[in-house]
Parts: C-alpha cells; structure tokens; sequence
C-alpha cells in the first residue's frame, strides 16, 4: 500500500456526507470541513512539531496546496485555532468510527487483547483552566486520554475534572462504556485496584487480566494443578494458581471469584488476577505482558504526532485533536502493516517521503517540465 492509497483511505464523499450530518459548513465560506480535516491530517503526518503556526505554513505552502479540497489567500493562524475549538467533535469521531470499520477485518483476525491505559499531558494553569492538578504546590493542570488499543485504538475517553485523576475512576469508566465483542480480553494494569471496579467488570461480563500488589488480601478456595511450571524466555517461573476471593480496604469480600495466578522473577513476586477459567496459567501471563504495546503507542504518539503537549486548549478543541491523532495513527498502522514495516518513526518519514513524490511529480506535469515555472508557486504560497 503506498501513500496516494493512504491518503484515499477516507473517501472524500464521506468527508462531504459528514459535514453535512453535522452542519460543519453553516455560515463557513473558509476553511471548511474537508479542507480543515485534510490540513490536520497532512500536518500531522508531515510535521513533528505541530502548532497553530506551523499549520499555517502547512495551508499555504505548495504541497499541501495539491492536496487540498480548497485552499484560500489571506488564512491566519488565528483562525485556524478559532476554526478548530468551534468545530463539533462528531464530525472528527465518526471519520474515525468509519476507519476503524474499515480496518475490523484485520482487527479480528489479529488479536482479541485490548489493552487499557491512561496518559497525561500537561499546561501551564495560566493557559489550561479546567485541568487536573496533580501537586497542589504546582503551576500545572493535566488532561488525562484513557484509551482501549488492540493494534490501533479502539476506544478514548478525556478526562480534565479532579477525580478522574483516580484510575480506579478513569480506566473504570472507560472499560464500562466500551461495547465488549465476545471474546475481547480486557487488560489493564495495576492502576486499577478498586474491588468494586473489578466486581462490576466481572458482573457485567468483561473477561480481563491484571495485576495486584503482592499485598493483596485473599482466601483462598482451591488451588489449580500448574502447567507448564516455568515460563521461558523470560525466566519467570509460576508458583500457585489459586481460585480465590478477594478483600477491599474495609475487609469486605467479593461476591466474585477469581484466578490468581503467582509468579516470580529473579526473587521478585508478581501476582496476576482475571476472571477466565479456560485459559491455563502460562496464557494468562502471557496476555498481561502484551499490555506493553499500549505503552509502545503512547510514547509513539507523543514523539511522532505531537501528543506530548496540547494544541488546543479548549476542551471541543481537545476532543478534535485526540480524534485526529487516533486518525493519524491509524492511517500509519495500516501503512506499517500492510507493507510490513517495524516500529512507527521509520514507516512515518517513509509515508512522507512518498507524500513528497506524488506532490513533486504532479508539479512537475503541471510545469509542463520546466523548473523555471516551480519558483512561481513557491512565489504565491
């Protein structure tokens, strides 16, 4: 698959139905939906340090200008931004949800393990004023994403109020909205203790995997037979595979009961929990460790797409960028598996580079081969 596909992966008829579903264009003579999509997508893929600036150096220059379902003189900065914070969300949501349907082939096929995490990210109080505060003596306010990924991500919530804070709330939330597919294994890391959490999780019918603080408070019921007894390559050997029931801070016991699988590795004891009775052992510490992907893209994001600060700091604006970058994202994992390649910097500058090929080859045809004419559209960007 190569980046004239890519860039067609969302039909422009759909951009169009949608804008019209929800209203994008009333009152609007620039920057219209289409095109506004279209911007973010390409700064986003093309660029590394994404602000309001460096978009409008995106609109006018002359490569996004062969790309662009309409183009305009005389666009600022400033109005990208107030054209951005007054867009509806939905738009950018169902752009999404149709990209996913389209890559749910490969999704089923592939995995049923989504893994559930949260990052933050943070601004100055002066310029974020509803915001979580993680140290009261500080000058900083936090968005909290929460996102479900299986591949690519499947599900994201946006946190800004001071309980989500919790993950015991964040990730419980997230997990509770997300409408389950059979046989999807939740994962989650040990953010989440909350007993009621995992008690509602159980009884509404998610299979998941976690961990727990060796600490825990349990009775055991019965203890499973252990096959096989040492997991390698990674040298951690199973010790018990109980059936138990758990404890909450106040001593109460769970309705719920549960696999607690124990573990250690070079001396050090590590405990995994779920509700999955068919699984053996050895799979369910398997599950748990490829909750490190989730971490994988988190790290992507922030290096590649510019996630690790925020563009906007309007909470419609919020929504439309974590949107995007889930677009984005999406977009380079179909890129990277589909033509096999590892990691995500190396297929971004791949993707880019041939983004470049196809603008400077459609140049070249409309200069008619001569150099001389490229100056003039260098000239009137």
């Amino acid at each position: 698959m190569n980046a004239k596909q890519i860039i067609n992966y969302i039909p422009i008829e759909l951009l169009q139905e949608l804008c019209l579903k929800y209203a994008i264009d009333h009152q609007v003579k620039k920057l219209d939906g289409v095109s506004m999509f279209q911007l973010l997508l390409y700064s986003f893929l093309t660029t590394k340090e994404t602000s309001y600036r460096v978009i409008e150096e995106v609109y006018h220059s002359v490569t996004f200008a062969s790309v662009a379902h309409s183009k305009h003189a005389g666009v600022k900065y400033n109005s990208i931004r107030d054209r951005l914070i007054g867009l509806n969300p939905a738009y950018f949501e169902s752009i999404y949800k149709a990209c996913l349907m389209k890559f749910e082939t490969e999704l089923k096929s592939s995995s049923n393990i989504i893994a559930f995490d949260s990052t933050m990210v943070t601004a100055s109080s002066k310029l974020l004023k509803n915001g979580m505060k993680v140290n009261k003596k500080g000058d900083k306010r936090y968005v909290k994403f929460t996102i479900g990924f299986r591949k690519i991500p499947v599900h994201s919530a946006i946190f800004t109020d001071q309980h989500h804070l919790s993950e015991d709330i964040a990730l419980g939330e997230t997990i509770m909205s997300y409408t389950s597919k059979g046989d999807d294994i939740i994962v989650f890391d040990r953010g989440l203790q909350s007993r009621k959490v995992l008690e509602e999780l159980n009884e509404s019918e998610f299979q998941f995997v976690t961990r727990l603080n060796p600490n825990v408070r349990y009775d055991i019921l019965k203890e499973q037979m252990l096959t096989p007894t040492i997991l390698n390559p990674n040298g951690l050997i199973l010790e018990h595979d109980f059936v138990v029931r758990l404890y909450d801070k106040k001593g109460m016991a769970t309705k719920g009961f549960y696999r607690l699988i124990i573990t250690s590795k070079d001396g050090n004891p590590l405990y995994f929990l779920s509700n999955i009775k068919e699984l053996d052992a050895f799979e369910i510490a398997h599950i748990y460790k490829q909750r490190w992907q989730i971490e994988v893209f988190f790290r992507f994001i922030k290096q590649q797409l510019n996630f690790s600060h925020l563009l906007s700091r309007n909470e419609n604006g919020i929504q439309v960028v974590l949107y995007m970058t889930m677009i984005a994202a999406l977009l380079l994992t179909v890129f990277k598996n589909v033509n096999n390649y590892k990691g995500y910097k190396i297929p971004k500058i791949k993707l880019a580079n041939q983004l470049e090929a196809l603008i400077i080859e459609e140049i070249v045809i409309m200069c008619g081969g001569n150099p001389q004419i490229i100056m003039s559209f260098y000239n009137s960007a």
